[in-house]
């Protein structure tokens, strides 16, 4: 509350009642100067009023005044989903249509847009794949992930675009689960030969020369009875089980791995467990 004035009217009228030779003109005096005694009289009254008046509404108005509420702020704030610090994966409760196959689906959409991959843009992955993707705290990449609660599977998609050699970057759409013998499944709607498939028919091709390899545990030197020496067994290898599509610039990186380890059905059918671009 601003109070305009501190003078009291009542005071005031008090004040000029006790001046020696004034007193109020009666109802309906005239307003002009009266001659003799008294004169002036009328002015002083007209005087008192005129300051009274105003003094009396710039006190009460003053007492009502009320200050405006600041200004709302217009400042616009970015959706939690896109914040940096705040992933985590969500549900089919949450994303009804976001399950495994379609998001896999997406990606194949995803690399079939890219024709060179100085293509695969952040804006070119938010527009194919259409998932409110979180900015990480790296500030250069982005994420979105699923959960299958009742099997412990997850499933990521994620953009990367941190400088590990000058002009690259990739996307990702991999599975996880904490147990190692899962079964895959709840996650294997679309198998590996589906995405061979559509990779095959996108024009891509398949570089065994680019095929990666382990050595298996050697085995002991052994004595050769004959010649009498330790010999060691030449050591043995086997392919790992990654496979690569190139077309152009662009390469597919696809890892596979056996849908369950019984029956045997399943062992021999292969999943993904993971397909990469870069």
């Amino acid at each position: 509350m601003r109070v305009i004035s501190s003078v009291k009217p009542t005071r005031l009228l008090k004040k000029l009642l006790h001046t020696p030779g004034w007193s109020p003109s009666p109802a309906g005096a005239s307003d002009k100067a009266k001659p003799g005694k008294g004169g002036g009289v009328a002015m002083i009254f007209q005087m008192v009023r005129s300051l009274a008046v105003p003094i009396v509404a710039a006190f009460t108005l003053g007492a009502c005044t009320q200050f405006p509420p600041p200004p709302t702020s217009t400042k616009v704030i970015p959706p939690v989903a896109m914040s940096a610090g705040t992933y985590r994966p969500h549900t089919l409760d949450e994303y009804p249509d976001f399950t495994p196959e379609e998001l896999g689906r997406r990606m194949l959409k995803l690399i079939d847009s890219i024709k060179l991959l100085d293509e695969l843009s952040l804006e070119r992955v938010r527009e194919v794949m259409r998932l409110p993707l979180h900015e990480m705290s790296s500030g250069t990449s982005y994420a979105f992930g699923m959960n299958l609660p009742t099997w412990g599977w997850y499933y990521v998609f994620d953009y990367d675009n941190t400088p590990r050699a000058p002009g690259l970057k990739g996307v990702t759409y991999r599975f996880n689960n904490k147990n190692e013998s899962a079964e895959m499944t709840p996650v294997c709607a679309m198998d590996y030969n589906a995405y061979v498939t559509a990779l095959t028919g996108m024009g891509f091709e398949e570089q065994e020369g680019m095929a990666q390899y382990e050595t298996y545990p050697t085995l002991p030197p052994r004595l050769n009875e004959r010649t009498e020496l330790l010999e060691t067994p030449p050591p043995k290898f086997r392919r790992l089980p990654v496979y690569f599509f190139t077309r152009k610039n662009v390469v597919v990186q696809i890892t596979r791995w056996r849908e369950a380890d019984a029956p045997d059905e399943k062992l021999r059918h292969a999943c993904v467990q993971s397909i990469a671009v870069r």
